[in-house]
């Protein structure tokens, strides 16, 4: 059995403002309907992440940490509270592991999208990296992806990544090869982007008002 390893899970996210967050749910939801979606999933990611191993740790990564949102739910979970800074998502999420990896030997980062952090799911990337994984990849079933695990964080990993894409979860296999970085894969998770994918948030028979 692998032995515990110590690090710190980063959830990204985007502050839930109306008109700019979920913009392809904006026909059926309305801007502030999809807001309010964003602001419910932030919230729920963080709940989930209660699950990880004792050790690791849990921050929030926001595009605007004085958001009220953000200040509320790091005050009520307890996850430290960091800003994203500028740059592509690529920079931003670069930027963020080795600001984490200079404190922890691992790094997680998950995205506000996805419905299935659950508790098995999360403490497989965490056992994968504990028993020698130097990379860990959650791929997505839209082609993008809804977690990545690292021991460390290589030069131009992030880099040329068409990030919203079909492809992403391949260029970053393609990047992850590249950097001399061996990786483990975990099932395949669902985001919630587009109307077809509301029944994981909206099961059937459950108002959308």
């Amino acid at each position: 059995m692998a032995a515990e390893l110590a690090g710190c899970v980063i959830q990204f996210a985007k502050a839930p403002v109306p008109g700019r967050v979920k913009t392809r749910l904006h026909a059926c939801l309305g801007q502030a309907g999809a807001a309010g979606l964003s602001e419910r999933m932030i919230a729920g990611v963080s709940a989930a992440l209660g699950a990880i191993p004792a050790g690791w740790e849990s921050v929030l990564c926001a595009d605007d940490p004085g958001h009220a949102c953000f200040r509320a739910l790091a005050e009520r979970s307890g996850q430290g509270l960091w800003e994203q800074g500028e740059g592509d998502l690529g920079e931003r999420m670069a930027r963020a592991c080795k600001r984490a990896l200079r404190s922890f030997p691992a790094v997680i980062v998950v995205g506000s999208d996805c419905t299935g952090y659950d508790p098995g799911y999360l403490r497989r990337a965490t056992r994968l990296l504990a028993s020698g994984a130097q990379a860990v990849l959650g791929p997505a079933v839209d082609g993008g992806y809804v977690l990545i695990g690292l021991r460390r964080c290589p030069e131009g990993l992030f880099e040329g990544i068409a990030w919203g894409g079909s492809g992403v979860a391949c260029s970053q296999r393609r990047r992850l090869q590249q950097c001399g970085l061996p990786w483990q894969e975990l099932p395949p998770r669902a985001d919630v982007d587009r109307p077809g994918d509301l029944w994981m948030v909206n099961p059937p028979g459950a108002s959308q008002a």
